[in-house]
């Protein structure tokens, strides 16, 4: 190898106008670690006198920027120059011990000029640790007769190597005559870089220049660079590396957020050791007071200030940070506009519901919930089934809802031996003169408007089928031979004093949708009766004459026409499906199609009442009252279906997962067009339309998140008022589901805020026009790591949660890290 320094800083200099003439796409460096090739046999290299050259080039982040192609120079114009000594020369890049790459004898055809090219195209990345490359170098390749050229910035550990790599070097140096030049980028000294080298050349050591876009000319690659001189030398700040641009951002943010600060000093940090895997030597403390400091002066005496790309920077990352923030804050304003728009359109109509449930209730004790039964099947146009010992006010409440709608009612107490007659009516004898089948069937329960039949699971098979028709089609055939014709019926309550034996009843069970077990009341029930006055007949007289049919019937035209437009969330769906298996599998109980189809209706028509244009999960909590066969297993379905209430946030970590590649793999892209997404700088169009791919489907995971986001703030917003605003669940049912459902809610939104936040800022860094092109890799790789950082850590409403609620919202690893955060702070 030449040992004069001029010769080869006069042919650097020629590699760099030939780059800059040329515009070669020398796109970075990236950190891939990859495991050389190895046999039983080291391969061998010519050994005559004048041997091969093995160029070591440091690939660390300290050398990304001018460094960067001032070492891509030296690197071309040593190949060059191996060449025309007819001596061959391979490159070996490095960054940590594990991370090294071998190009492979590098020949002066056009091959090897396209290997090389190739070589040179990718980024600088990594800490700097060059124990890996000598020691592949010395194991691997034959180094006899051979020159060692070290191009690095001389950031290296003192000292750099064990002092086993020392010896095996002296060794080579006296038996082969091995040479190990190191060609020092951008400094004066380095001690650790003299203490391996036998003879250390400075470059560019008094002249520091800045390597900017050219953006005068018309040049067709994207990476065509122009080198400025500056009148003194820059200092340590304004070296344009990511890992010192992170240690400025640290040092000199004036953001609020503490976390943000500790994110990016555990970043600093973890840079600078995570990839060192040998405990013999650490990064000493003059490598790093070295590089803080000028002139010797501590870095409390001498404070950092930032130079101008890292104040651009710092305020790109604010900008889109304000811009993502702003357009959340609008979305939730927008739903939450929307959402109070539809639950004031129908303020009406749960008015009218609301006085209706009071008048059926009236005088009643511990009635609450089957007062709402009723009126919801009524308006549904549902039966409704009481299960419960006598005396406990079941035929009230059917008499109570005939006053309400104002139509026939008929009533009947069956027995073993009701016949036919005492239900449909008694035969016509006149219509039997005429051979005619007939029955007369006014007053009866063809005609009725609400029925209310006692011990109806006493029902013989004579009665059954007929029943079942006027039940679930509300039709009844009236003789032989003749056409059925449609029944007023709207709503039958059901009553007995228990679940029927037989399973040729099972039929007429499943007829009844919603169900209620009605227990004798509490003590405290029973002293309020015992307080209360007994009403007077004139009471009950004028109780009698209230009359709020046109209201109803009114809700109910109101709810019928707009059930087509109501739509039901994924969500919800999803969650019948889990309930019905759990019914199914758990509680060994058959679900009907027929019974999920009407109940996905009266789910419609709960919403609908509230003035809703979907179904919502909070509707879903009436389906305790529909899935149930035996009342002892109520209590288990209802505690099932609130455990389930919270939407599933699976989608969080599966969308963390992919935006953590489509960054990765957006940020290696965006290095190698030098931040250009348009194509105006020159990018090629294979990167662009990658780029534009990504750009695409971190779009799309944003609108996915935005749309779970929605449900989950839609979801908190309903939950908050649902004791007020809710018809068909009581005061208690909804305090309970309320404190046992919102915290795991509010924790769920925070998470996928988090993400969310996230996918827009990732957009925006890639949006053209948003931040500048030479900022753009610097921005979205501190919001990679921040990202991290992040999504790591657990809100205050999170870590609040009881074991059991985490259970239900973290799964594996994240539960097993939120135990140890949550231990921690106890």
């Amino acid at each position: 190898m030449p040992a004069n320094s001029d010769n080869v800083l006069f042919l650097c200099l020629m590699a760099v106008r030939h780059i800059h003439c040329r515009s070669y796409e020398l796109s970075s460096w990236a950190d891939i670690p990859t495991v050389p090739l190895r046999t039983k046999r080291s391969e061998r290299l010519p050994c005559q006198a004048g041997g091969p050259l093995v160029i070591c080039l440091d690939t660390s982040w300290s050398m990304s920027g001018m460094r960067e192609q001032l070492s891509k120079a030296v690197v071309l114009a040593s190949v060059s120059a191996a060449h025309l000594q007819n001596r061959e020369c391979r490159v070996v890049s490095f960054s940590s011990t594990k991370n090294c790459i071998d190009s492979g004898p590098i020949t002066c055809d056009a091959e090897g000029v396209k290997r090389m090219l190739d070589f040179l195209s990718y980024s600088f990345s990594g800490g700097t640790d060059v124990t890996g490359a000598l020691k592949y170098a010395i194991e691997t390749l034959d180094m006899t007769s051979s020159d060692l050229l070290l191009v690095t910035d001389g950031e290296l550990p003192n000292p750099p190597v064990s002092t086993t790599i020392l010896s095996q070097l002296e060794t080579l140096r006296h038996q082969t005559g091995m040479e190990v030049h190191g060609l020092l980028v951008g400094k004066r000294e380095s001690p650790a870089l003299d203490s391996l080298c036998t003879e250390v050349h400075g470059f560019l050591a008094d002249y520091e220049g800045r390597v900017l876009p050219v953006r005068n000319k018309r040049i067709a690659s994207p990476t065509a660079l122009a080198l400025f001189p500056t009148n003194s030398r820059m200092g340590y700040m304004n070296r344009l590396s990511p890992r010192r641009f992170t240690f400025a951002l640290r040092a000199m943010s004036n953001s609020d957020d503490d976390r943000v600060n500790m994110r990016l000093y555990k970043r600093d940090k973890r840079r600078r050791f995570e990839d060192d895997d040998d405990d013999i030597w650490s990064y000493g403390g003059d490598y790093e007071t070295a590089d803080i400091t000028d002139g010797g002066e501590s870095e409390d005496d001498d404070p950092v200030v930032p130079d101008a790309y890292v104040i651009r920077a710092e305020d790109s990352i604010k900008r889109i940070q304000h811009l993502a923030t702003s357009g959340m804050e609008e979305r939730a304003k927008v739903l939450k506009e929307e959402l109070n728009e539809e639950l004031e359109q129908k303020s009406s109509m749960r008015q009218i519901l609301a006085e209706s449930i009071a008048f059926v209730g009236t005088g009643l004790v511990e009635r609450d919930v089957e007062s709402r039964l009723v009126i919801l099947s009524f308006v549904s146009q549902e039966h409704v089934l009481f299960i419960g010992p006598p005396g406990t006010s079941k035929s009230q409440l059917g008499r109570r809802l005939s006053q309400l709608c104002g139509g026939p009612f008929f009533q009947r107490l069956f027995t073993k031996f009701t016949t036919p007659d005492e239900i449909f009516g008694p035969l016509s004898l006149r219509a039997l003169e005429n051979d005619q089948y007939v029955r007369c069937i006014e007053g009866f329960l063809p005609t009725a408007t609400v029925a209310f039949l006692d011990e109806i699971f006493k029902a013989n098979s004579a009665i059954l089928n007929t029943l079942l028709t006027i039940l679930n089609e509300r039709q009844f055939d009236n003789g032989a031979g003749s056409k059925r014709f449609d029944c007023p019926l709207k709503c039958v309550i059901g009553a007995s004093n228990e679940l029927p034996e037989s399973d040729e009843l099972d039929a007429l069970l499943d007829r009844f949708l919603l169900r209620a077990q009605v227990s004798p009341v509490s003590d405290d029930g029973l002293l309020k009766i015992l307080s209360s006055t007994q009403p007077s007949k004139e009471d009950e007289l004028v109780n009698s004459e209230r009359n709020y049919s046109d209201g109803l019937d009114e809700v109910f035209r109101t709810v019928s026409e707009s059930l087509p437009s109501i739509s039901m969330n994924q969500n919800v769906g999803i969650l019948i499906k889990d309930i019905r298996n759990f019914v199914t599998n758990t509680l060994g109980q058959y679900v009907s199609d027929r019974r999920l189809v009407k109940a996905a209706r009266l789910l419609r028509v709960s919403a609908a009442t509230h003035g809703r244009k979907q179904v919502d999960l909070i509707d879903v909590l009436l389906l305790q009252h529909m899935l149930w066969t035996y009342p002892q297993q109520k209590d288990a379905l209802r505690e099932f279906i609130i455990d389930n209430l919270t939407p599933n946030n699976d989608i969080v970590d599966q969308s963390k997962f992919l935006l953590q590649g489509l960054a990765t793999e957006a940020l290696t892209l965006v290095k190698k067009t030098m931040g250009d997404v348009t194509g105006q700088s020159g990018a090629r169009e294979a990167d662009l339309i990658t780029i534009n791919s990504i750009f695409t489907e971190v779009g799309e995971i944003k609108r996915l998140l935005e749309q779970h986001s929605n449900d989950l703030e839609r979801h908190i917003a309903l939950l908050n008022n649902l004791e007020y605003n809710n018809i068909w669940i009581t005061n208690d049912d909804a305090q309970s589901v309320k404190q046992s459902c919102l915290p795991l809610a509010v924790a769920a939104s925070t998470s996928v805020v988090n993400v969310l936040n996230d996918a827009a800022m990732l957009t925006l860094a890639l949006t053209p026009n948003v931040i500048d092109d030479d900022l753009r890799s610097s921005v979205i790789e501190i919001l990679m790591e921040s990202s991290e950082d992040v999504n790591t850590m657990f809100t205050a409403d999170e870590l609040e949660l009881s074991l059991k609620d985490a259970k239900r919202l973290f799964k594996g690893e994240k539960l097993k890290q939120w135990k140890r955060t949550r231990n921690s702070l106890q």
